[in-house]
């Protein structure tokens, strides 16, 4: 029993303590998702000020797993076959709705505003999650309101990321009411419509003042998944003249980020979340 009590507590200790070589290996890891392309024996070892002789066996080790390949020519490093397994399946455990609302609460504790979140459901953009402020005037919209597509911020978001086949439909229809909202937004043509959205797409955010409540100003900002594609947008919802709406403002700045992060964890391509 004493032999067993103490292998026991060997076990515990070192994995409280971890194996160092394994954290020092995965530094080079770590330097080949961050750089461009493959790289040299000598360019990987200087990035992680470790000599070439030593990096050359965590190297070793790493292509015997699949973790990284050597181009045979060239000699050079890069991300093996199973380094693109273990992403691509942390992808696609990773859903938008369960890592969002930290970072909601996030923003609305850095700005002091309302913030939420929105997924295209049930043929438009869809508010899925909510991190309110205490002081803002109690919101008609709740959890599962479905929002407009030209005259919310949200909306715009979506219609400018969506494929058109999904929105065309509805923004049509939403243009032909000469007594709707977006008659009264001054969008009463797709040829209206068009330079906004290309602006949003440039500024990758959308404004939205006074429009579906009265007195309410919004920024909305896209979050993309590893394909690339829209699957969310996140807003911060404030009051008008007490909200800056500038797209170099605190909100939209701080909007961006947030945004740019929850894009990176779900895999996001870098230039659209640089």
């Amino acid at each position: 029993m004493p032999d067993t009590v103490n292998n026991l507590a060997s076990v515990e200790r070192s994995v409280s303590t971890g194996i160092q070589s394994v954290e020092i290996g995965t530094s080079l890891l770590r330097a080949l998702v961050q750089a461009k392309g493959s790289l040299t024996l000598t360019a990987l070892a200087g990035a992680v000020g470790m000599p070439p002789g030593k990096a050359h066996k965590y190297l070793a080790s790493f292509v015997r797993s699949g973790l990284v390949t050597q181009n045979e020519s060239g000699g050079r490093y890069d991300l093996g076959p199973f380094a693109l397994e273990l992403g691509l399946a942390a992808m696609r455990r990773i859903a938008v709705m369960d890592i969002a609302q930290a970072a909601l609460d996030d923003l609305r504790d850095q700005l002091g505003t309302t913030v939420s979140m929105a997924v295209w459901a049930n043929h438009g953009p869809t508010i899925v999650r909510w991190a309110e402020t205490p002081d803002l005037i109690s919101l008609t919209i709740r959890i599962g309101t479905v929002m407009p597509l030209l005259t919310s911020c949200f909306g715009r978001i979506f219609v400018a990321y969506l494929d058109r086949r999904l929105t065309q439909e509805s923004m049509q229809a939403e243009i032909a009411d000469p007594n709707g909202l977006a008659a009264r937004a001054g969008l009463r043509s797709l040829a209206d419509v068009e330079p906004m959205l290309a602006e949003f797409r440039a500024r990758r955010m959308a404004v939205a003042e006074n429009l579906i409540a009265p007195g309410r100003a919004v920024l909305a900002a896209p979050v993309f998944d590893h394909n690339n594609k829209i699957v969310a947008a996140i807003a911060v919802v404030g009051v008008q003249g007490r909200l800056d709406p500038a797209w170099d403002g605190k909100p939209a700045l701080e909007l961006g980020a947030a945004a740019r992060k929850l894009s990176q964890r779900l895999g996001a391509q870098p230039h659209l979340v640089a």
